[in-house]
């Protein structure tokens, strides 16, 4: 019995997808008619035969996830448990998901991910944010024929696919709730220009100030992370940064732009000898933070990862088979979790 031809064999003639060579040989649009007719042609001289039961079976599609080395670095990193979430998602639409994590040397130089310019996935998702060229070389490269949709991270093109948290939104309830509790100094602890995630919460942290007649000192605005590898500060390195503070003009209270942040910043406060909240209050960001790594319960903004990675893969299988949908930007709203880490200080403001 001679063996049966599969669809992927006929790919690889042309370095195309097996749903590429479905779509050519069911006559479906997204394929130009020149590549359908070879493929055809291909398939004939290969002794393809489509069976009833291949005609209607449903091809897995495969999904490749993209994301930068730096945001997987931490020992509980809120991406891993993002891409458990998403490769769960993926599985459960009857696809396979392929994950390449981009080191930070490929990213500088440049270099096209192996799963685009290969082709070995049929769309990709690209999660959390890479830096200006690595993500003008995704959106301009002439490999990246695949569809693609981001998740978390800012695209380079208005009608590119983008599902994110409300980072500004959630940023505004942190800050005007430390508003509520009667703080006026108020800190915000993240490095700017390192996400698009971070600088949106801080937007929304300079809004609710700014909304109750309050400037942001610049003195109040401390980095979390090195810029250029992401790699978060240690709390003694955060000491080091906050310790210049004088102690008549501190801040009352720190909004941090994650809760592994305001982790370390409880820490580094201890060893100044500053309780929280007792002394100061510090509210954090994603209800991302396990009981192993918190010393204090913490107040904070949980985005919602179910609704962004459903959404995500909606997208991308959409784009999957409907190569001419148009995206489009997708905000994610989050829910506000009050704990234990911020106290009542003053007299209090309206919380707007």
């Amino acid at each position: 019995m001679n063996r049966r031809v599969t669809l992927e064999e006929i790919g690889k003639v042309h370095g195309v997808s097996a749903v590429t060579v479905s779509k050519a040989l069911k006559d479906q649009k997204g394929v130009s008619e020149q590549l359908k007719a070879q493929i055809r042609q291909t398939a004939e001289e290969m002794g393809y035969r489509r069976t009833s039961r291949a005609h209607n079976m449903r091809i897995s599609h495969r999904i490749g996830v993209i994301i930068a080395e730096r945001f997987l670095g931490e020992p509980q990193s809120y991406y891993w448990t993002v891409y458990r979430k998403l490769a769960g998602q993926i599985a459960e639409k009857g696809s396979t998901s392929l994950l390449e994590v981009i080191g930070a040397a490929d990213e500088a130089e440049s270099k096209l991910p192996r799963i685009i310019a290969e082709r070995r996935c049929d769309g990709v998702v690209v999660m959390g944010s890479f830096c200006h060229s690595y993500m003008e070389l995704l959106h301009r490269a002439p490999e990246s024929t695949v569809p693609l949709v981001y998740l978390d991270a800012d695209a380079e093109s208005e009608h590119s696919d983008v599902i994110v948290s409300d980072n500004i939104g959630g940023g505004y309830a942190m800050t005007s709730y430390l508003l509520s509790l009667g703080h006026r100094r108020i800190a915000y602890i993240g490095t700017l220009l390192a996400t698009s995630s971070i600088d949106d919460r801080y937007l929304g942290y300079v809004k609710a100030l700014l909304r109750h007649g309050i400037d942001a000192k610049r003195e109040w605005i401390i980095g979390d992370r090195d810029r250029a590898n992401g790699i978060l500060l240690r709390s003694e390195e955060l000491l080091s940064e906050i310790i210049g503070w004088k102690k008549e003009e501190m801040p009352t209270a720190c909004f941090c732009n994650c809760d592994l942040t305001a982790s370390r910043l409880i820490r580094a406060l201890g060893m100044l000898g500053l309780r929280v909240p007792e002394d100061i209050s510090v509210v954090g960001f994603d209800n991302h933070l396990s009981d192993a790594f918190s010393d204090v319960d913490i107040t904070t903004y949980e985005t919602d990862t179910k609704m962004m990675v459903a959404k995500a893969v909606s997208r991308i299988l959409r784009k999957i088979d409907s190569p001419g949908y148009s995206g489009s930007i997708v905000v994610v709203g989050g829910s506000f979790i009050e704990r234990g880490s911020a106290r009542r200080i003053g007299e209090a403001v309206p919380y707007v």
